[in-house]
């Protein structure tokens, strides 16, 4: 076979795990080429929040903070596994590989962002939320968490601020391309080639969607690309529950997944995803664009189903959020939380105006439903509702819906007045309090509330109009794809590795399985196992065409 070219390692994407891995093999001596589908390079981490979840850092030391290796795994395990495990075995009531997997990760975090400062692909900065102190993680208060803080880091700007994923990106590509990594867009990989020992050995790869062109890998392949979120079939098929958008790069359609199957390559975690809430409406209308719901700001909010009942605490984890809407009602057979409806008063959308999903104040927004009251409030939302009937399954309002929300909304203020949130612990936690309530975003606002009992809740007014946003589940991106070992190499169905493959990032089977650790949960585990990836593949034997 003749190839069009050749190098020692072949990147597939362009995201975090991409370039970690692209970055460090070329740090290794490696030549590289990274292959990327789309028409620019950043994939999903170009419209990430951009940190990346990183144990026993640097920055924690330097606070005094002791993040042992017992305490996270053990967070780790339990968050990611809660049915398995087992803090009295060795390997935490885990299978072996899911085990290294956590274990591997606790070790090698710290070591692969190291490894990026000290070339110069990145420079980094410690998270110091609002209040003054380190991020907490998102399930803080869990006995195996042990309230450890700071282990969210995110790249740092030229002006030595805080930065998000565009940065991220902006500062590995400048490495790449200062050090003559190929980043060929328009690439889209189509299959993976195979010698006569069955060693990964290259890539046939469809260039500006006309020319076929066969790219030769003389040691590994490195697939860092994105989940299945814009493949509609296997959303459909795969996933536990209804979907319905998810802010990855549109050209993730979870082509690993065949490519991998092609080849033998072990699936899981399959069900899997990084998921959020969305704007319903938005999503339907602009499916390539980003709706998601990460927090519900402000006070005088909750969420409602359609029986007008408040089904979680409102101010948990955008993911963990998420899956509340996968409840099934074995009586009437239909997700009952299918959608759900943010429900807040002229208070919060005042003061949290610009936040999404509230408008700035005289601002047009289709996705917001109004009315003077309560009653005229769920007859819109009715409303609304048929006219989404075709992309719903015809979902509709319970005949109690207007009665149920009253009582709950008098139930919730209530709540808000006496500080303690009987039926979900609103507040309870410092995630609630430091991540998802934060101060309004118009200046000068009295806020909280002197004297206020718990800030994250106020009650509703007694006037309104009110306001109502249709919110259903959607992903950051999925998270299941061909398995991995500790090493990042890719495995078959008989659990050995597949000679010159590897993986990283959301098209393998996270090594969090269904778990958001904390912030960063994402991009760390990409640029983790990217650099392990890179540095494993490097090592490989030179094959034999």
């Amino acid at each position: 076979m003749d190839y069009d070219q050749e190098c020692d390692v072949l990147v597939v994407g362009s995201g975090a795990a991409a370039f970690s891995a692209a970055i460090t093999a070329k740090e290794k001596g490696a030549s590289v080429i990274m292959l990327e589908k789309g028409s620019i390079a950043g994939g999903t981490t170009m419209r990430s929040g951009g940190g990346f979840w990183t144990p026993n850092n640097r920055f924690q030391k330097q606070m005094g903070i002791i993040d042992s290796k017992k305490d996270a795994t053990q967070y780790m395990a339990r968050l990611s596994y809660p049915q398995l495990y087992n803090p009295d075995d060795p390997l935490l009531g885990l299978t072996q590989n899911d085990f290294d997997l956590i274990d591997t990760y606790y070790d090698e975090a710290q070591q692969a962002v190291k490894f990026l400062e000290d070339c110069g692909a990145i420079k980094t900065i410690n998270e110091i939320n609002w209040t003054g102190k380190p991020q907490v993680d998102y399930m803080d208060h869990l006995p195996e968490n042990k309230g450890i803080r700071g282990r969210c880091l995110y790249t740092q700007n030229k002006e030595g601020k805080l930065s998000y994923g565009g940065e991220l990106i902006k500062q590995l590509r400048s490495w790449a391309t200062s050090n003559n990594i190929p980043i060929l867009t328009k690439h889209e990989v189509k299959h993976i080639l195979r010698n006569a020992q069955g060693e990964i050995i290259g890539l046939e790869v469809l260039k500006d969607g006309q020319d076929t062109l066969n790219f030769r890998a003389h040691k590994a392949v490195v697939f860092g690309s994105g989940g299945y979120t814009h493949n509609t079939k296997y959303m459909l098929h795969f996933q536990r529950g209804p979907h319905f958008g998810g802010c990855s790069a549109p050209t993730n359609t979870g082509d690993f997944i065949k490519m991998g199957g092609e080849i033998g390559a072990k699936l899981g975690n399959m069900a899997g995803a990084w998921r959020a809430q969305l704007i319903l409406e938005n999503a339907i209308k602009h499916p390539e664009g980003v709706h998601n719901i990460f927090y519900v700001p402000g006070d005088s909010v909750l969420e409602v189903n359609k029986h007008g009942k408040r089904i979680m605490d409102e101010k948990r984890n955008y993911s963990d959020r998420a899956m509340t809407h996968f409840v099934w009602d074995p009586q009437y057979a239909e997700w009952t939380n299918m959608l759900v409806f943010m429900i807040f008063d002229q208070r919060t959308a005042t003061l949290w105006q610009g936040f999404a999903p509230y408008p700035v104040q005289g601002t047009e927004a289709e996705h917001i439903i109004t009315g003077d009251n309560y009653e005229e409030l769920a007859k819109n939302i009715s409303s609304r509702l048929k006219k989404l009937a075709p992309h719903t399954g015809g979902f509709s309002l319970s005949p109690k819906f207007l009665e149920n929300l009253r009582e709950t909304i008098d139930r919730f203020n209530r709540f808000a007045v006496s500080g303690k949130d009987e039926d979900f612990g609103r507040g309870n936690f410092n995630y609630d309090r430091e991540w998802t309530t934060f101060p309004p975003t118009i200046s000068g606002a009295d806020w909280p509330p002197k004297d206020s009992p718990n800030y994250t809740m106020y009650p509703l007014s007694e006037k309104g109009p009110y306001f109502a946003v249709i919110l259903g589940a959607g992903t950051l991106d999925t998270n299941g794809g061909p398995v991995i070992n500790k090493y990042a190499q890719v495995l078959n169905n008989f659990d050995k590795p597949i000679p010159g493959l590897y993986g990283a990032g959301n098209c393998i089977a996270s090594p969090t399985a269904n778990a958001y650790w904390g912030g960063g949960s994402t991009i760390g585990p990409a640029l983790t196992y990217g650099h392990i990836a890179g540095l494993n593949a490097v090592a490989e034997p030179v094959k034999q065409a």
